[in-house]
């Protein structure tokens, strides 16, 4: 069971978000070769994407964990991963125990220092399985979560040079980190945010939505992505749960939708005038966006 998050911005800090690309760089040497399949999801990802640049782009909220998709085809086909449980466990990571106590193969947690810990969350593509189920890759000692459509994140990634102080002063690494692109990340915070209804999967949307580029140039990172025609299931998928959170329908108009109100909430308000302020806003960038998308592709949503 995944720990509770802080529900607010005003949870989150650059310095747990920094012991968090600390964290990610020293959990790469322990995959060795194949640390270039990995693909970085979640919470870090608006890190580089939108990367802080005042006062057109502010620094996002941050993150308070690592996930990580696996490539399971490429980790079958090598001898590598057989020793990924003793080359995670040399570089100071441990299974996190479940709520009943019992260690979860699928997460991984780092002591950064004697106030903080960080967990890693291993994750697969669903495929054919249940989505929310643990997956054994490594007898019982490494584990991956299938997530719906993570896969992805193979072909829709972005990289980026990093540079941080691995842990426990064994000294400055230099990593290339391959991550979501916008339309994969945003697919699978949508499919999240469908899911657990999470305020800071909803902040996490609409903030790589408004500063990953204009909303032209986001939109046409989606139409390259469908006219490409892979991965059409994840896209239609991830783009009908934007619209049935945030957008208007018969049911609801879309400020008044979990995701707008999420969203507000986690940024926190001075009062109703200013919460319904954050919706209206939210609503109305995702509904620009769809409609976007829709001009250019003629893409169409249920």
């Amino acid at each position: 069971m995944a720990d509770i998050k802080p529900r607010s911005a005003s949870g989150y800090s650059s310095d747990v978000t920094q012991a968090c690309e600390q964290t990610l760089l020293t959990m790469l040497s322990a995959f060795g070769n194949l640390k270039d399949t990995l693909r970085l999801v979640g919470g870090l990802v608006p890190r580089y994407l939108t990367p802080e640049a005042h006062p057109e782009v502010p620094a996002h909220a941050g993150t308070s964990d690592v996930d990580v998709v696996l490539n399971l085809e490429v980790l079958a086909s090598g001898d590598e991963y057989a020793t990924l449980a003793e080359q995670l466990k040399a570089r100071g990571f441990e299974r996190t125990p479940n709520r009943d106590g019992r260690p979860a193969s699928w997460r991984w947690r780092r002591k950064v220092d004697d106030h903080l810990i960080v967990v890693v969350e291993l994750l697969r593509d669903a495929g054919d399985l249940q989505p929310g189920r643990a997956v054994s890759i490594n007898g019982e000692e490494v584990s991956a979560m299938c997530i719906k459509h993570a896969g992805i994140t193979a072909d829709w990634f972005c990289e980026k040079t990093v540079t941080a102080h691995l842990l426990d002063g064994k000294g400055v690494s230099t990593e290339q980190i391959r991550f979501a692109d916008v339309p994969a990340f945003v697919i699978l915070k949508a499919l999240a945010m469908n899911q657990r209804q999470e305020p800071k999967d909803a902040a996490d949307l609409i903030h790589v939505i408004r500063y990953a580029g204009t909303l032209e140039e986001v939109a046409e990172l989606f139409a390259a992505r469908i006219q490409s025609g892979k991965h059409q299931n994840a896209m239609l998928d991830g783009l009908t749960a934007l619209k049935l959170r945030f957008c208007d329908d018969e049911y609801a108009q879309g400020f008044e939708k979990v995701g707008p109100v999420a969203y507000a909430q986690f940024l926190g308000a001075d009062g109703d005038e200013e919460l319904i302020g954050y919706q209206l806003y939210a609503a109305s960038l995702v509904e620009g966006l769809l409609k976007l998308i829709h001009e250019k592709t003629t893409f169409t949503l249920p």
